[in-house]
């Protein structure tokens, strides 16, 4: 996810990042069954359509910047495709209703293990001092609670982001299970979520979210992402208790694009710092500013620690 997932703007977007202009995802004749060479739009000949969680409030202006720079570099108009949640953005790409997409590792890695044609091009960074993408899903507690280690989280309450949470599930089930939790699910409620016998999960739906509720003592512990968990732990509302590096947010793209789109937007991806974006003269919001901080070029290699991880933690319904 572009760093837009947290709470201000609303990641990334990733998610955070939603955007003024709705997209049917219909295909038209063209791009359902475009040769080879011309490769298949989601929706038309020139048109780019853009897909990304929109995970917080004001979301979908937070990207709008992004998707200015992607259109006045590639000189392809570039639609944005609102999704409600994770569980939507995915099923979105699988069936091909995007053609580039941004992201939480999770989602990526679960998309195309559910069939979707994506290629990743670019991690975006979490702040402008910081060269990796990669970031820290972190343990919370409430502040002034008795609980000082994961161990601590049998028979609790735990609050988590959503079931396709990369910082904010999966990484949060393997820090439990490296505390000696058993995190194999015993079944699922009446919304399809996984439920667990050493401690009762609560999906709260946004990083900033699952952050509030563990402040409002709604949860024992609880997990969101870094950039989340660290100006709350500076105002004293949380307690950080453990942390676990996670691969940073993908920008991918459809690899059912011809080949010349593909480079094109690759390109353009890979070289949207912040001040290229500024340099071009598209507006600039401030909740961009606040969110976002350019990409790494990467490939697919970068993610493949997710797809390991998938394997040992069947909860998160990722592998295979």
């Amino acid at each position: 996810m572009l760093s837009l997932r947290k709470t201000v703007p609303g990641v990334l977007a990733a998610a955070a990042l939603a955007a003024a202009m709705t997209v049917t995802g219909c295909s038209s004749d063209s791009s359902a069954s475009g040769s080879p060479s011309q490769g298949k739009w989601a929706k038309a000949e020139g048109t780019l359509v853009f897909g990304a969680v929109p995970d917080k409030a004001g979301s979908d202006s937070n990207i709008k910047p992004l998707e200015d720079y992607i259109a006045k570099t590639t000189g392809y108009k570039v639609e944005y495709y609102p999704t409600a949640d994770y569980t939507a953005l995915i099923a979105a790409a699988v069936a091909g209703k995007v053609d580039l997409m941004s992201s939480g590792a999770l989602q990526y890695v679960k998309a195309k293990n559910k069939g979707a044609e994506l290629t990743p091009v670019a991690a975006t960074l979490t702040s402008p001092e910081v060269k990796d993408p990669g970031y820290y899903s972190e343990a919370i507690v409430p502040k002034g609670s008795t609980i000082t280690s994961l161990s601590g989280a049998k028979g609790k309450k735990v609050c988590f982001v959503d079931p396709s949470s990369t910082s904010g599930f999966l990484y949060g089930l393997y820090q439990l299970k490296k505390a000696g939790l058993n995190v194999d699910s015993t079944g699922t409620d009446a919304n399809g979520d996984p439920q667990f016998s050493d401690f009762t999960p609560y999906f709260a739906g946004a990083h900033d979210k699952s952050a509030q509720s563990v402040a409002s003592k709604q949860c024992d512990v609880g997990f969101a992402e870094d950039t989340v968990v660290t100006p709350a732990v500076a105002k004293g509302e949380l307690t950080a208790i453990g942390k676990e590096y996670v691969p940073g947010s993908p920008l991918t793209i459809s690899a059912n694009l011809a080949d010349a789109v593909q480079q094109k937007l690759s390109t353009a991806l890979q070289g949207a710092t912040l001040d290229a974006i500024k340099g071009s003269g598209v507006p600039i919001s401030d909740g961009f500013t606040e969110n976002y901080f350019g990409v790494q070029k990467e490939d697919e290699s970068y993610y493949q620690g997710i797809n390991d991880l998938c394997s040992t933690i069947a909860a998160a319904k990722c592998a295979k």
